[in-house]
C-alpha cells in the first residue's frame, strides 16, 4: 500500500516536481513538502489551485489533515 499524499502520487505519475507544485500553489518549496508529508494543511486557495492542476483528480479535501489521515488508514 502506498501511503504518500494523493498529490505526491499524482505528481509522480505526471512528471511534476515539488517546485512546480509549489509554484502552482503559490507557496514555498518547503511548505509544499510539508503539505505532501502531511505535516501542514494547504490554504483553501492553494488546495483549489492544486486540485485544478490535477484536473480534479486530487480533490480539495485531500489537503485537509484529517481527510489525509483517513485516506491513509
Amino acid at each position: 500500500m502506498n501511503d504518500s499524499h494523493p498529490m505526491a502520487q499524482w505528481a509522480e505519475r505526471n512528471g511534476k516536481t515539488v517546485k512546480e507544485l509549489a509554484e502552482a500553489a503559490r507557496c514555498s518549496d518547503s511548505h509544499m513538502r510539508n503539505i505532501l508529508a502531511g505535516r501542514k494543511e494547504a490554504s483553501l486557495r492553494a488546495a483549489k489551485r492544486l486540485s485544478e492542476l490535477s484536473g480534479g483528480e486530487v480533490p480539495m479535501g485531500a489537503f485537509v489533515l484529517a481527510a489525509t489521515e483517513e485516506a491513509r488508514a
